[in-house]
């Protein structure tokens, strides 16, 4: 077996007046030290705007950076996955919004849901190591609809269901679901078994990932990890460090290590 290390990662939007005058530029100068020193193999990231993409090909040059943006031009903020050009290659790559109509750029659910597009991005990717293939979905739910979250969970695992029925491979789930362990769409997620196994939330002890930049106590598990290959759980990874009292994003990146 082939062990794969892999991060869900929110790297929020280059908003200065969400975090308190803290930019992208500012926090990016961490991610080699606080984040790429965790050798990660693999990376779902959300919240990716056009020039934190453009930062993260400039940057993490070990790493393919693919995935397209939410926006009916494919720009707007992206799902981005990261992996290691020395590690695997790309055998087919999708991106599908969650709505009624998911082959439309652009589009949403005309129920709660916020102004917000809200993509997935699906990768099948080839292990080197050993030649095995799995897909990692990478998604971010909306914050805002209660349904419009359930409607793109359930959206999610259709599709989940139907690429695992046309071609049955090993699944991984990254994102942030903006949904805490005690909600609905959790629970549909873990009793999913619509790929040959149940898929298990390899970050259940992570503890806290949102914390807001520690202001108003919004400390929430948000961030998840779902899979149906083995893992290891007692090696699940918070990064939580700082610089100065700076950390990397007002999300902690999570990790695993899974074995392929």
């Amino acid at each position: 077996m082939s062990t794969i290390h892999v991060y869900s990662f929110n790297i929020l939007t280059d908003r200065c007046e969400k975090t308190g005058g803290t930019t992208f530029a500012e926090r990016s100068k961490l991610f080699p030290s606080l984040f790429l020193s965790h050798e990660p193999d693999l990376i779902g990231f959300q919240e990716t705007q056009p020039p934190q993409r453009q930062w993260l090909m400039d940057h993490f040059q070990d790493f393919e950076i693919i995935g397209v943006g939410r926006g009916k031009d494919l720009l707007d903020e992206s799902n981005v996955i990261a992996y290691r050009k020395d590690r695997f290659d790309l055998v087919f790559l999708e991106t599908f919004w969650l709505s009624d109509t998911p082959r439309k750029p652009g589009s949403r659910f005309s129920t709660d849901q916020s102004s917000c597009p809200r993509i997935c991005t699906c990768a099948t990717l080839r292990d080197r190591e050993n030649g095995k293939l799995f897909r990692h979905y990478n998604t971010h739910l909306d914050h805002i609809g209660a349904f419009a979250q359930a409607q793109g969970i359930s959206l999610i695992l259709s599709r989940i269901a139907a690429d695992y029925d046309t071609w049955p491979l090993p699944v991984i789930l990254t994102g942030d679901m903006n949904v805490e362990p005690d909600s609905k769409v959790y629970e549909s997620i873990i009793s999913f078994d619509g790929c040959g196994s149940r898929l298990i939330d390899v970050t259940a002890g992570a503890g806290p990932t949102f914390h807001g930049f520690k202001k108003g106590g919004w400390d929430k598990k948000i961030d998840y990890i779902f899979t149906n290959l083995p893992c290891d759980i007692s090696r699940t990874a918070t990064i939580r460090d700082e610089k100065n009292g700076l950390p990397l994003s007002d999300h902690y990146p999570v990790g695993a290590w899974l074995e392929l």
